[in-house]
């Protein structure tokens, strides 16, 4: 199974034992968002009853397995998700922590261009560099649209 995707699996409970990640529409939307009509929502299941769902709203979504990027023995979970209206997707990161899932990374904007991101590009924006995690921002200033590797502040 991938580790990114609409369906993935890890050790996200940190008890050893895989778990699978499904993202899940559990809300069908009505018209154009944009207009007054009301957004699909979606959450991401878990196969480990012990997890509880991610309430992610709206739009489509795309998860990254991280690995442990804090040291607690369970993998870390990533949401990269569609705007309602646009190419300029969000990334947020999740970990597992007494009993609730808790945003580690503050939520970062990725601008796409509306062209797909692939998986390899999703799985580089999140790491660990000398025992530090970063991730890749865009800089918009930059007409090149550079990546900036920036420092995580792990909550």
């Amino acid at each position: 199974m991938p580790l990114i995707g609409e369906e993935i699996q890890g050790n996200f409970y940190g008890d050893g034992q895989t778990s699978i990640a499904t993202v899940k529409r559990v809300k069908i939307g009505k018209g154009n968002p944009v207009e007054d009509g009301t957004a699909d929502e979606y959450e991401v299941q878990f196969s480990d009853k012990k997890l509880k769902s991610i309430s992610s709203g709206c739009c489509e979504i795309r998860l990254i397995n991280e690995g442990d990027l804090n040291n607690d023995g369970a993998d870390e979970i990533s949401i990269f998700q569609a705007p309602m209206n646009g190419c300029t997707y969000a990334m947020t990161t999740y970990s597992f922590i007494k009993g609730a899932w808790t945003k580690i990374i503050n939520t970062f904007l990725i601008p796409t261009g509306c062209e797909y991101m692939s998986d390899e590009d999703l799985q580089k924006r999140i790491f660990i560099d000398n025992s530090m995690v970063y991730f890749l921002d865009t800089d918009m200033a930059d007409e090149e649209v550079k990546l900036i590797k920036k420092l995580a502040t792990i909550e």
